[in-house]
């Protein structure tokens, strides 16, 4: 293999990690605004609010916090400091 041929190909695996990552970002985040409708009865929008709040002010990534949310759904505890912005969040 040539290396031209050799960085294509680099690159392309490059980018099907990015959107492999992209797409269970994506998947966390909705996972995590229907639960917060759901539970919370919070339109997707203020949802959406939500979810970028905790991440601002846990200085976390969106993603990371809406996989930590759905995880608290299937009944892992949530982290303390989550937990009590969570609840200033939605009431």
């Amino acid at each position: 293999m040539d290396h031209e041929h050799h960085t294509w190909l680099e690159r392309v695996h490059t980018e099907h990690d990015q959107l492999k990552h992209a797409a269970h970002a994506r998947a966390a985040v909705d996972q995590a605004l229907g639960i917060l409708t759901a539970r919370y009865h919070l339109p997707p929008d203020r949802g959406l609010e939500v979810l970028r709040a905790l991440a601002q002010h846990l200085g976390e990534q969106l993603p990371d916090i809406a996989a930590e949310l759905a995880q608290g759904e299937l009944g892992h505890p949530l982290r303390p400091a989550l937990e009590e912005e969570l609840t200033k969040l939605v009431n």
